[in-house]
């Protein structure tokens, strides 16, 4: 319990001083994305953007264009992504795309 709690005051300090505008810089490149049958995309990035440690930046884009950022980190086998709005997955390292497919 200790943990999920500390980890939504985490989550909260992020989302609090994350800026209004979600959308990524310019200059960040993507590296891979996943995308689901509905069309929504979760996009991968270099920049660790508002995340800590070994975690970047990640971006939801849903099929009607709103984003929502998040963060990820990657092991063997699966992409660990949770977002700033609370909602968390996993992607297998098999299902994503290179961006320069994007």
């Amino acid at each position: 319990m200790r943990l999920v709690r500390s980890s939504l005051i985490v989550a909260g300090l992020l989302f609090a001083a994350w800026p209004l505008q979600t959308h990524a810089d310019a200059g960040a490149q993507v590296v891979a994305f996943a995308q689901s049958g509905d069309g929504a995309r979760v996009l991968l990035y270099t920049k660790s953007g508002p995340c800590v440690g070994q975690a970047r930046f990640a971006e939801h884009v849903a099929p009607d264009g709103e984003k929502t950022p998040g963060c990820w980190v990657m092991t063997e086998n699966i992409v660990m992504v949770s977002f700033l709005d609370g909602e968390r997955g996993n992607i297998p390292v098999a299902h994503l795309k290179r961006a320069e497919i994007l």
